[in-house]
């Protein structure tokens, strides 16, 4: 399989139509798909009657985002030499507004992989930070040959890098381009997964690029759109065997309740996974041989990652969708296959992992070629569910039915004019316990999830106190507040 058909999709929850149940998004060729949430567990078709047929391209991945401000969610396409930006007509179509926004619609020949919106300057204005591959084409290596006689896609040391952007949005829906100043360009090349986060508490967010076979970029933010890659000194850069690695999907999430995000970073096959302890102090520590995620994720390969709190005890889980990029590695190695299940490992209070698929079975056990994957409440249940690409397969929704007396509570926040708080922190308290997030829906692997804030809580009845720092830098404290609801916050 060439590497361009072995890079796969991504997918997104987002509510288009801002009737609070969470739609779904497809990336497909030539187009996008979109399903409309109806409720109940059912979803229309609605793509044609939402001019997304139109919108064709080799496409690969998607952002979710309001861009203009108008208070409904737009979308961005990246893709093979393509990119599109649409504009959410009121919840009625879509408009390709890529070119009035100022950006490219051929992404300047890049093969654009994951992105994603954000206030990275507390002006209320989304930036984009788009990634981008390898230089590939008719003229660039199609095969290698991995072992005598046995040839496959080339591995991306094959191929020139290419390297992510930053657009600076001007608050009235156009983009600069401002890669040259932003620090952008003192990166690695071969980006493949974009998460955001403020890792170091300081009021502005950062991000983490993970890049294939080069070291790992930790972009952090100084302020006026200038960053400084951290990855090395931070200890993020390079994997558990202290070489790059092939980073292909990444997620940001407290696992150990200490008030601090983590990050988990998946990896290629004869590679653990990383799982980084944020200790404070601008230090991550590698965490997965202590806890238990090193041995279970060594041969398999790893795409969409995400957090999710299957059973709301409030201790974060770790989903993996996985899926090899050769499609006859079993000649190459036999102990690898190129269809490989899910992981789901069960977070023990933060002093062990354990992957409970092989216990659960079902369609979380079976082998598929997985890809992007999402998280979000589709349902609005209370309990979180996911959505993963199969790319030689039918999508799997798969609703989480984990019988549970855990609470929980979903905080769906709205700013004035970054108008659903992108880059806003919550911190819930109730007694000694304490609960961090950061609204910030780019992660995973090309894919974008649900926007909405979600803590389980476990026997927590009640918040004693909740506090908002909006991305502009103001704070909101709520005190008493009930759970087992979603609640809207307005800053």
């Amino acid at each position: 399989m060439r590497n361009l058909e072995a890079f796969g999709y991504g997918c997104a929850f987002v509510d288009y139509n801002n009737d609070g149940w969470q739609d779904i998004l497809l990336v497909a060729r030539p187009h996008p798909i979109l399903y409309r949430n109806k409720g109940g567990g059912k979803f229309e078709d609605v793509t044609a009657a939402m001019g997304l047929t139109r919108i064709r391209g080799y496409w690969t991945g998607c952002a979710v985002a309001d861009f203009d401000g108008d208070g409904y969610l737009d979308l961005l396409l990246t893709g093979f030499s393509r990119l599109a930006l649409l504009k959410n007509i009121s919840g009625h179509g879509f408009q390709d507004v890529t070119v009035a926004a100022g950006l490219d619609p051929k992404n300047h020949g890049n093969w654009g992989s994951s992105a994603g919106f954000m206030d990275l300057t507390g002006s209320s204005a989304l930036d984009l930070v788009i990634t981008n591959y390898v230089v590939f084409g008719p003229h660039e290596k199609q095969y290698c040959e991995l072992r005598p006689g046995i040839r496959s896609g080339c591995p991306p040391d094959e191929y020139r890098p290419q390297f992510p952007e930053l657009w600076k949005n001007d608050g009235h829906g156009h983009f600069k381009n401002i890669t040259s100043s932003s620090g952008l360009l003192k990166t690695h090349g071969k980006g493949l997964v974009l998460a955001f986060a403020d890792y170091d508490d300081d009021g502005r967010v950062d991000f983490y690029i993970g890049n294939d076979g080069t070291p790992a970029e930790l972009m952090r933010n100084l302020g006026g759109l200038r960053f400084k890659n951290v990855g090395v000194e931070t200890g993020i850069a390079y994997g558990a065997m202290n070489h790059a690695l092939a980073a292909m999907g990444a997620d940001w999430g407290d696992y150990d309740r200490d008030g601090k995000l983590d990050l988990a970073v998946t990896a290629f096959s004869d590679e653990p996974y990383s799982l980084l302890r944020n200790l404070g102090r601008g230090a991550f520590e590698q965490m997965n041989d202590t806890l238990g995620i090193s041995g279970p994720t060594f041969k398999t390969l790893g795409f969409g990652a995400k957090w999710i709190d299957v059973d709301n005890n409030g201790w974060p889980d770790l989903a993996f969708a996985n899926g090899h990029v050769y499609d006859n590695v079993d000649q190459i190695d036999p102990l690898e296959t190129f269809r490989e299940p899910m992981m789901l490992f069960q977070n023990e209070r933060a002093r062990q992992f354990v992957d409970l698929v092989p216990d659960i079975g079902g369609d979380l056990s079976k082998p598929i070629v997985g890809r992007g994957s999402a998280v979000g409440d589709y349902n609005n249940d209370g309990r979180q569910d996911l959505l993963v690409v199969d790319m030689e397969g039918t999508p799997l929704l798969l609703r989480n039915d984990t019988a549970t007396a855990n609470h929980w509570i979903t905080l769906d926040l709205r700013g004035t004019r970054n108008r659903f708080a992108y880059g806003a922190k919550v911190t819930a308290r109730t007694g000694h316990e304490a609960w961090v997030g950061l609204v910030s829906p780019a992660s995973s692997y090309l894919s974008s999830s649900d926007p909405r804030i979600h803590f389980g809580l476990g026997s927590t009845n009640h918040l004693d106190e909740l506090t908002i720092r909006w991305s502009d830098g103001r704070v909101k404290m709520l005190r008493q507040l009930p759970v087992d609801r979603i609640l809207r916050i307005s800053e």
